[in-house]
């Protein structure tokens, strides 16, 4: 009942805050035209009226903002305990080890990178742990005058979900399609398996071919081609460190309103998706089975 009624109070903030940013936007496009204009017969007045173009759309940035963080701490918050129980933990402002993802080297180490809505739960007693990640690198231009620029670049932009083993399979096996800057497979041996189809859009790396094997059962391989069937870019699976790591690397963010639509059932169910991945995947990739969990 409290969330429905705090949903049913954003709601209506959302339509004063989305009809208010149309307005502004629209005040924006007005004066950057009049600054453009005004530019080439009065400059100082033209960057001036720019200058105001700009500061109105930074109010108008800063207000979706303040409305997204709100949300997240209220009703994504919420979600959270309601879908994955109430010892489920939710942080907006936090993600996994860094150092621990680099350290999977399916990516280029960033030289500049933001985590986010950290999620930490576990199903039928298996723990898991998945954030948002967006890894940039660096470049540096210079133009013909000698004048240099510095822009990031994102290679990766997506989820990062570690599914932990109580058995201790002291492996490494990496699954790749479509693999981000600086993904690695030094000091792996790359396996085929016996599906065509998977083959062909997966490469696979591991430490020792009865390992690859032992992992990459007809089951397991048909699991894997459905979930990399339900994203747009590419996907890594990654058994190392006695985990099971899945790299989502779709471009979006998870767990984020769009204020541009109602608050309806059909966004809410988004996010409780978005919220259940990883349960999801424990539960459709037999992650709870012995064969991950129980030492022999």
């Amino acid at each position: 009942m409290e969330e429905n009624k705090s949903l049913e109070s954003l709601e209506l903030e959302r339509k004063s805050i989305k009809k208010t940013l149309n307005i502004m936007y629209v005040i924006t496009a007005v004066l950057f035209i009049a600054g453009i204009g005004c530019f080439f017969l009065q400059p100082l007045l033209g960057i001036v009226i720019i200058v105001i173009g700009v500061i109105v759309i930074i109010i108008a940035t800063n207000k979706k903002s303040k409305f997204q963080k709100t949300f997240k701490n209220t009703i994504v918050a919420q979600l959270v305990k309601d879908e994955l129980g109430a010892e489920a933990t939710y942080d907006a402002n936090k993600g996994l080890d860094i150092n621990e993802i680099n350290s999977l080297r399916a990516a280029k180490v960033p030289d500049k990178y933001h985590l986010e809505d950290y999620i930490s739960s576990s199903y039928n007693n298996v723990p898991y742990q998945l954030c948002d990640c967006t890894m940039q690198e660096k470049r540096v231009t210079t133009d013909g005058r000698g004048h240099t620029q510095t822009t990031y670049v994102t290679y990766f932009k997506g989820r990062v979900i570690k599914i932990d083993f109580q058995r201790e399979l002291n492996m490494v096996l990496k699954v790749v399609n479509d693999a981000p800057l600086g993904f690695s497979a030094s000091g792996l041996e790359k396996f085929e398996t016996e599906v065509i189809d998977f083959n062909k859009r997966f490469k696979c790396y591991v430490d020792d071919k009865e390992h690859g094997f032992y992992i990459l059962t007809p089951v397991m391989i048909n699991k894997m081609l459905e979930l990399e069937r339900m994203f747009n870019g590419g996907i890594c699976y990654i058994f190392m460190h006695n985990n099971l790591y899945v790299l989502i690397n779709n471009s979006n963010d998870s767990l984020e309103v769009n204020i541009s639509k109602p608050l309806d059932d059909k966004q809410i169910n988004r996010i409780k998706s978005e919220i259940l991945i990883a349960a999801s995947i424990i539960n459709e990739f037999s992650m709870d089975a012995d064969k991950y969990n129980v030492n022999r």
